[in-house]
């Protein structure tokens, strides 16, 4: 070991203390391997959340964030009970990184080819394939860790430009994923090939001093990932099937049943058919999907140059099939012979024919209805109106009383809305729809099948499409509805860190509510549909009374006295409710027209504006209290919310969880708490558990090997400033990282991007921070200002949203990078600076402290989401603001103990983490070392 700042692949042993002195400064190409595992790393997080959101739920991407942060503190912890494995650190470098890639190739083939069904994990008892599922995925991820981790521990006296590439590796990882999805629409599984290429890469590169047989575990590895790419059945080789509680399970199951082809006629009509082939008089009889029997005459066949009949063609029932960042959006033919889905809400009184039906679904859950319009003109000239159908669903009473009307649908989907909007002629109707892979799917497969609704080019059918987040277009937009229209608008999957969101969402928030106000005309209307689905054992309703408790007190807000006489809400088939509110009371030629329509139709009243309704919810046989009468006649509303089993209270922009009902509280055991209407886990039951098994799983994989027996300063590596230190850190980033995420989705107006934007500066800008943090001395300076800052950060935030938010797309994200570059940047440091402060101790010191700060993030993942969900955004970032301060209150004492336990004449020579700068700056930053021991 020198202290010329040279790298030293020396395994001398500081006296008293196992394992190698701290390494000086790390080559450059060491540098860049651990750019590129991180990046790998990253990318691989983001890529395995949208697998997890196909395969299981969308809940389930949170859990992908957990197990690397767990993998890594697992690998700290070994690594402390270990110091002798750095010995030989660029093979550990080396090994770790091709083992990881190799994992990773490995659990994403198992992932693909574990039935499982997370809707049904606790009616069923089927949690074996999830543990093992955990089980598996971990494994990588620890290897990842345990590279970066004994990268960190053996140049921890250079921890700044260490932990800087690390970061800013992240922060690349994340920008290629999103390339990687949005520019090239790679499948999550070539995403994670790809990012095991780049593990593999750093592997070799890291293997540059450690030997043959180090350099054989990540070749080997990038021979398997290159194999992969090479071979043409890759995709089916990982592909990712729907579990039975999908709807594109349905579609796939259907395929594996029925014998589907194609052919192509000698006319050019192409027909996709099903079973053997049907004759009579000498015809052709071909079965569609749709069970239509198509007639083909034997001259029409398609010959070969021999004259016999072309063999048809394998066929699928899906046409289009898009990755993004976003979701994975599947577009298909819905066989007849499958019940149809869509029609949420139908009247029990329909008794035609159901149409033929397209069918889109967003991460194979989330489906949306493409219904047929045929708009040939008849004998008479005349266009035909959408089918009747679209009359006796209950999300279009509003067209019943809102004639000769301009309509903005939100989430506008595969075009339902648009459809029975046209069924009214309504003159103007405008879609919103989030999803840009959605649109492309109905333009670019059923644009004639659905009538031209979504045709860009035809200006005469009175429909105009937006590809814009809904309440991000509302803010911006300058035009007035007389009908604001959402029918079940929410989709159930992962973004790019959607590990961290559950179901949040800012359309059903107070601001929403009050947004759709203000851009409805005077005597206007919003409407909404949603599930009824009531508790079952008591009867209770969930969202639809949420749904009247924002509707009520928007109307509050207004300064209307009586919001009674301005809502009217009913329920279909006891499944589907539709509230409709505007500013105006409802007229009695309004109310009688519902009235009317509710007695065709069958429809239940939830609300009536003049007189009582009895409910009976579905199961029961008695009428139960009805609730939304009983909250718009109670005196004291608050108590109301409070005492009731399930919180219906208004979300706020700063707590948007509509569809979370649950209280953490007394009946949080309760099997209605536990299970969404739907019948599978709620939200805050999978994070409990999460919370549960990843904390028993932290004492198992983090704590146990520590508290085994031990020699020498083993007792440094257990100090409790050493835990408390950083422990604090890794809350801090986590909370204020995520919350930053939600906060920035409105004003970028679209999850995609906040996710992106944030994720990427808060790690391109920490890690910068990091880098720059070797010319301070410790680090209260920047612990100050992230104390600071992030306790500022949810008011600047606020206004300075309402100011930029007319800029455009380009505009308002440089805005949203020099709003966090400044708190990305000082909160990269303290870590470093950590690192360097304990750089005196054993590698065993080091190697822990980077294990807590994984168990910290573990944990705190899991904690942000229960916090928000409980107390809101703001308050978890001034959480994460209070857990920095504990770290500064913390970090004189370790550096105090960690010069106790290493008396200045058993330090290493580069122990102050000066080496590598010309003697007059390292003299000055020992003065200040001394001045201020943080």
């Amino acid at each position: 070991m020198t202290s010329s700042g040279t790298s030293s692949e020396s395994s001398a042993v500081v006296s008293g203390s196992p394992g190698p002195r701290p390494a000086g400064s790390s080559p450059a190409s060491r540098l860049i391997a651990l750019f590129l595992v991180s990046a790998g790393l990253l990318q691989a997080q983001i890529a395995l959340t949208k697998v997890f959101s196909v395969v299981l739920w969308y809940h389930f991407g949170f859990l992908v964030i957990s197990l690397a942060m767990l993998g890594f503190a697992a690998a700290g912890a070994w690594l402390a009970r270990r110091p002798e494995a750095l010995d030989r650190a660029p093979a550990l470098f080396a090994r770790s990184s091709g083992m990881a890639a190799l994992w990773l190739i490995i659990g994403m083939w198992i992932v693909a080819h574990t039935d499982f069904d997370a809707q049904h994990l606790i009616a069923q008892r089927n949690e074996g394939p999830l543990l093992a599922l955990i089980g598996f995925l971990i494994v990588p991820f620890f290897f990842m860790g345990r590279a970066v981790s004994a990268v960190l521990t053996y140049h921890r006296d250079s921890a700044s430009s260490v932990y800087s590439a690390n970061l800013l590796g992240s922060g690349a990882g994340c920008a290629l994923a999103v390339l990687l999805f949005d520019g090239l629409h790679l499948s999550a599984s070539d995403v994670v090939i790809s990012s095991a290429g780049l593990v593999a890469f750093g592997g070799l590169l890291f293997s540059l001093k450690a030997g043959l047989v180090a350099w054989m575990t990540p070749m080997l590895s990038l021979a398997v990932v290159v194999g992969l790419w090479l071979c043409p059945d890759r995709e089916s080789f990982f592909h990712l099937d729907a579990p039975p509680s999908k709807p594109l399970h349905f579609v796939e199951d259907w395929m594996t049943k029925h014998n589907l082809k194609r052919t192509v006629t000698a006319t050019g009509e192409e027909i996709v058919y099903y079973g053997p082939e049907g004759f009579e008089d000498g015809d052709f009889l071909l079965t569609t999907p749709y069970d239509e029997v198509v007639r083909v005459p034997a001259e029409e066949a398609a010959r070969d140059a021999d004259g016999g009949f072309v063999q048809p063609e394998p066929a699928d029932l899906i046409e289009y099939r898009r990755w993004t960042s976003l979701s994975r959006v599947d577009a298909f033919t819905w066989p007849k012979t499958n019940p149809s889905w869509g029609l949420w809400g139908l009247s029990s009184t329909w008794a035609g024919e159901f149409p033929n039906q397209k069918g889109i679904t967003i991460d194979t859950w989330a489906m949306t209805n493409v219904m047929e319009w045929d708009r040939t003109p008849d004998a008479t000239g005349e266009v035909p109106l959408p089918p009747e159908i679209l009359e006796y669903l209950p999300a279009t009473l509003v067209h019943r009383v809102r004639p000769d009307s301009r309509v903005l649908c939100i989430g506008a989907g595969g075009g339902m809305d648009l459809l029975a909007a046209k069924r009214f002629e309504q003159p103007f109707v405008r879609g919103v729809e989030i999803n840009p892979s959605v649109v492309d799917a109905v333009r670019s497969r059923f644009l004639d099948f659905q009538g031209g609704l979504y045709d860009p080019q035809d200006e005469s059918n009175g429909v105009e499409i937006v590809v814009s987040e809904g309440r991000h277009f509302l803010e911006r937009d300058e035009d007035r509805y007389d009908i604001v229209q959402l029918s079940g608008v929410d989709t159930a999957s992962t973004t790019q860190a959607g590990a961290f969101a559950l179901s949040e969402n800012f359309l059903y928030t107070e601001e929403a509510f009050d947004t759709y106000l203000e851009h409805t005309t005077e005597d206007g209307l919003v409407t909404l549909t949603r599930w009824v689905l009531p508790d079952p054992e008591t009867g209770k309703p969930r969202n639809s009374l949420r749904l009247f408790v924002l509707a009520w007190e928007a109307l509050e807000r207004l300064g209307i006295e009586n919001p009674a006489d301005h809502i009217y809400q009913v329920a279909s088939n006891n499944q589907f409710s539709v509230i409709l509110f505007g500013r105006q009371p409802l007229s009695d030629g309004d109310i009688a027209t519902l009235d009317a329509a509710c007695e065709r139709f069958a429809y239940d009243t939830l609300f009536h504006p003049r007189r009582p309704s009895p409910w009976i919810p579905a199961g029961f046989e008695e009428p139960a209290q009805n609730e939304w009468e009983a909250f718009a006649q109670t005196s004291d509303r608050a108590a109301y919310l409070a005492e009731y089993p399930y919180d219906v209270s208004a979300p706020t922009d700063n707590r948007p969880f509509f569809f979370e009902t649950s209280k953490f509280g007394p009946d949080f055991l309760k099997r209605s708490s536990l299970l969404s209407p739907l019948g599978g886990p709620t939200s805050h039951a999978i994070v409990a558990a999460l919370l549960l098994l990843l904390s028993v799983l932290s004492i198992w994989l983090i704590f146990a090997p520590l508290a085994r027996g031990g020699t020498g300063n083993d007792r440094v590596a257990r100090r409790p400033m050493v835990f408390l230190f950083f422990l604090c850190l890794g809350l801090g980033f986590i909370f204020v990282e995520v919350v930053l995420a939600q906060q920035f989705v409105l004003f970028l107006g679209n999850p995609v991007y906040s996710l992106a934007v944030v994720l990427f500066s808060v790690l391109i800008f920490s890690g910068l921070g990091a880098a720059f943090s070797s010319r301070l001395a410790g680090p209260s300076l920047p612990l100050t200002l992230v104390v600071i800052m992030a306790a500022g950060y949810p008011f600047v935030l606020e206004s300075i949203f309402e100011v930029g938010l007319q800029l455009p797309n380009v505009g308002r994200i440089a805005v949203s990078v020099l709003l966090l570059a400044p708190l990305a940047f000082v909160m990269g440091m303290p870590f470093a600076l950590g690192l360097r402060r304990i750089a005196s101790a054993d590698a065993r010191v080091s190697a822990w402290a980077w294990g807590i700060n994984g168990y910290a993030s573990v944990v705190g993942s899991v904690v942000t989401v229960i916090l928000s969900m409980t107390l809101g955004f703001r308050m978890v970032v001034w959480i994460g603001a209070g857990t920095y301060l504990v770290a500064l209150l913390v970090a004189p004492l370790l550096a105090r103990r960690i010069r106790e336990d290493n008396p200045a004449d058993e330090k290493p020579d580069d122990a102050d983490g000066f080496s590598g700068l010309d003697p007059v700056r390292a003299a000055h930053l020992e003065a200040a070392r001394v001045a201020d021991p943080l």
